[in-house]
């Protein structure tokens, strides 16, 4: 028996001699050792020690597995939090890694890391997207196109522009509609947002329906909201106002109406701005081609 035990005990001794000369002394390799067994804590507790040691801080290694590391770590402890502390980690240090890693010895799986990560802050901004929280939308929709880019895969950034921004400023259109307030600010931003739109793509139909619509909607919302007992000076100042309104509602939809967007309710739209600037005679050219596409449509 102890024979036995003398045995066991230089056995354990030998796997001890080899663990030891397996692992380097680094953090870097005390990481990936304790990643390799799952033991994401440990793990992180090594690499935290490895950026901050002169003798690995620089390593593309080093950010690598600091990457890999934090972004298990967020998968298991925070993939419901919208502004997960290590999620961010992981963001920042596959930018390190993207800068060291100048032999592209770790490419091909941080462009992996780098999609997947972009695609968790799109899902939260999308899921953020409403009119308490859409700044923090904007943040992390950013905070994904930063990623894409790094990655090099930014080719639909631009349509993912204008998807994101439609969608952003039509809830902000519906919210002000739903609580009926007449928030110049508000209003502004609605309207700076479907610019930005344009700026990208000039012929979104959406975002030129969308302006010509509230501008003329500003316009209606003075008329219908007329005291007509003012005085003539004052009644004359806010027919100016609207005036300048149909004519900032009138190039956006005559935008639609060259793309042949929405066609139906952009030809409802023109005959409307038209009788506002009192043009009868293309309100009555709309009012025609509106009853013509009616019949059509029987």
């Amino acid at each position: 028996m102890a024979k036995r035990n003398y045995i066991l005990t230089a056995l354990f001794l030998i796997s001890g001699m080899g663990f030891g000369q397996f692992i380097g002394k680094d953090g870097v390799s005390k990481a990936l050792f304790y990643l390799q067994k799952n033991e994401l804590d440990s793990s992180k507790k090594y690499i935290d020690e490895a950026i901050l040691d002169t003798s690995t801080s620089e390593l593309p290694k080093t950010w690598y597995y600091r990457v890999l590391i934090y972004k298990d770590l967020y998968k298991a402890n925070e993939k419901d939090n919208f502004d997960s502390p290590l999620r961010q980690n992981a963001a920042d240090a596959l930018n390190k890694l993207s800068q060291l890693d100048l032999t592209n010895e770790f490419t091909e799986s941080s462009q992996k890391m780098m999609v997947y990560l972009a695609s968790t802050f799109y899902n939260d901004a999308a899921r953020s997207l409403n009119p308490n929280s859409y700044n923090k939308a904007i943040e992390r929709y950013n905070k994904y196109k930063q990623l894409m880019t790094l990655a090099k895969s930014g080719g639909d950034l631009i349509q993912q522009d204008v998807k994101f921004y439609l969608a952003l400023a039509s809830m902000l259109n519906q919210n002000l509609e739903q609580t009926n307030k007449k928030d110049s600010t508000k209003l502004n931003e609605v309207k700076n947002v479907y610019e930005s739109v344009l700026k990208i793509d000039p012929n979104n139909g959406s975002a030129n329906y969308s302006l010509g619509i509230i501008y003329y909607n500003e316009s209606a919302d003075i008329i219908n909201n007329l005291d007509y007992d003012m005085d003539l000076e004052q009644l004359n100042k806010y027919q100016d106002i609207c005036t300048e309104l149909f004519l900032k509602a009138l190039p956006y939809m005559n935008k639609c109406y060259e793309l042949k967007y929405n066609l139906k309710e952009t030809l409802l739209g023109l005959n409307n701005i038209y009788h506002g600037l009192n043009d009868t005679e293309k309100e009555e050219l709309y009012k025609n081609e509106l009853k013509a596409l009616e019949l059509q449509n029987k």
